[in-house]
């Protein structure tokens, strides 16, 4: 799998007219924004997401290999589903989910500005116990944790 960190992810910008958590999400997954709710995201997953929306995610959120191993899956895992043209598990795309979704609400969170998003997923924060939002979003508890403090962002309550 290609590294793209290196690639600027945010040349354009991934969040659609709609301007939603769930029509961003859908983007970030490189899927059609008839995937907007959470409960489309939700069936989709189900089934699999296709191979393609670990790429585009890893584009949009610039993510390294070791993130994508650490929070979607095993290197050797996902390599041979890739080479194998497999979807990804009902587990894997569940967790690839998770974090277009957490990606998409700090996007829409900073004004829309996908650079400061990037970037404070990767920052310790201090109302995460000094660990990066990234880093948490392993787990659905961690992810939810997550969610808080950008929910407390977006609507002016600060811990």
């Amino acid at each position: 799998m290609e590294t793209l960190h290196s690639v600027e992810a945010t040349k354009r910008h991934p969040i659609g007219r709609e301007g939603t958590v769930g029509a961003t999400t859908a983007r970030l997954l490189g899927l059609s924004k008839s995937y907007g709710s959470e409960l489309s995201l939700a069936a989709r997953a189900e089934h699999g997401l296709p191979f393609s929306a670990l790429h585009s995610l890893r584009k949009w959120l610039a993510l390294t290999d070791d993130e994508v191993y650490q929070l979607i899956g095993p290197r050797r895992t996902l390599s041979r589903r890739e080479a194998a043209r497999q979807p990804l598990s009902r587990g894997e795309s569940d967790r690839a989910v998770r974090l277009a979704r957490v990606g998409a609400h700090a996007m829409n969170v900073f004004n829309r500005e996908p650079e400061y998003a990037l970037e404070w997923l990767r920052k310790a924060q201090a109302d995460l116990g000094d660990r990066s939002p990234l880093q948490l979003l392993a787990t659905d508890s961690g992810a939810r944790a997550v969610e808080e403090v950008l929910f407390g962002l977006e609507h002016g309550v600060f811990a």
